[in-house]
């Protein structure tokens, strides 16, 4: 019997003028996250230790249909993982990365997302992924 569901990886890679740390303040910040996005994203759940830290769940999206992605580890200023835990649609076993490192006088951001899902759906998905962070990232990197 044929696998139903396949895997897919998203890589998007974004230079800012910026040190990092910068860049992690703001993408560590769930409220924040609405400026790469461009939908309402929202902390809903403090994390264990710090407010946006691991264990902290934001929804992404209006209430009640929103995603909702736990961080799963944060390492300031260098890393920060989360998975979906509510709501992922024809998305399964979705995890995120983003890695941060300096850059010259700036930063670089490496955003990488894994889920599975079934074949044409999936690579619907990773495109729709990918062009979204691309072009939120770029503004991103204009605003700072």
């Amino acid at each position: 019997m044929p696998q139903l569901l396949q895997p897919f990886t998203v890589n998007v890679s974004q230079n800012f003028n910026v040190p990092a740390a910068d860049v992690f303040a703001i993408l560590a910040d769930h409220n924040q996250l609405k400026r790469v996005f461009g939908i309402p994203v929202k902390r809903i759940k403090d994390g264990d230790k710090d407010p946006n830290g691991v264990g902290s769940v934001r929804r992404l999206g209006p209430p009640p249909f929103g995603i909702q992605e736990t961080v799963t580890a944060v390492e300031a200023n260098k890393r920060i993982d989360y998975i979906i835990t509510k709501f992922g649609g024809p998305v399964m076993n979705h995890n995120g990365s983003q890695t941060f490192s300096e850059k010259g006088s700036g930063s670089e951001l490496h955003w990488q997302i894994n889920f599975s899902s079934l074949p044409g759906l999936g690579n619907a998905v990773a495109k729709g992924l990918e062009t979204a962070l691309k072009r939120g990232l770029k503004n991103l990197s204009y605003q700072l």
